[in-house]
């Protein structure tokens, strides 16, 4: 059984290493968090993600969620980032992971950029392992008072409809956005803009559609973002 303790310090020495002050100044501002920010890049937490892999190639799932829940636990934006990144270096585990693994993390979500990571690189592709049996979770979620667990059920829709499985579920993503579409909540309208534009690349008679239904009561941006979207293929309509 791997020592969990020794692994996160293992990480966390790692992760002091690559601090970058100046980034750590502007992650702070981009990303409001009650967690510690120690100031590491995203490609420098997927790099030490990698390294730990190669070192651990035979893990089980046990011990990755052992791994992953100190990380979690330790308190910055670096260790629940780094835990994400190892959940996506071992998709092969995400399938087994269980709903209360996922109604614990949600829990202590305070930001969109963990959220994000977490949506789409791990809660995407565990409902997408068996859509029958899960999707009722992401109902759940968006059902919940906390802001986060209604962008946490949006995003996850973002990876449902890359069609990795040759499916999309268009059906779906328009009915969670429509519990949420009058609320003007930036981390909820930003996701909603989001869900909207993934559907663009395989719905876009869907998306038209919608807008055309609710352009009254989703937010001007969103409408905006995605009208962009089905113009351009781009959110800006800048190249």
């Amino acid at each position: 059984m791997i020592d969990a303790a020794t692994e996160r310090e293992h990480l966390l020495l790692q992760i002091e290493a690559q601090v970058d002050p100046e980034y750590q100044a502007g992650v702070s501002m981009a990303v409001p968090t009650g967690l510690n920010v120690y100031g590491v890049r995203v490609p420098r937490l997927r790099a030490i993600a990698r390294d730990w892999q190669r070192a651990h190639k035979g893990i089980d799932l046990g011990d990755l969620v052992t791994v992953a829940d100190a990380l979690w636990d330790g308190g910055s934006r670096e260790e629940r980032v780094l835990a994400t990144v190892l959940f996506q270096r071992y998709q092969r585990h995400i399938p087994a992971l269980d709903w209360a693994h996922f109604d614990r993390w949600r829990r202590g979500l305070d930001n969109w950029e963990v959220t994000d990571q977490m949506g789409v690189r791990v809660l995407g592709p565990w409902v997408l392992a068996d859509p029958g049996a899960r999707t009722g979770h992401l109902w759940d979620l968006i059902a919940e008072e906390d802001v986060w667990s209604r962008r946490l059920a949006l995003v996850a829709t973002v990876w449902l409809n890359r069609g990795y499985d040759g499916i999309t579920y268009p059906d779906l993503t328009l009915g969670l956005v429509d519990r949420v579409k009058e609320e003007r909540d930036p981390m909820i309208t930003k996701a909603v803009s989001w869900a909207l534009r993934e559907m663009v690349k395989q719905h876009p008679d869907r998306v038209v559609a919608y807008l055309e239904a609710n352009r009254d009561l989703l937010a001007p941006h969103v409408v905006r973002e995605v009208n962009t979207k089905l113009r351009t293929g781009l959110k800006s309509g800048k190249t």
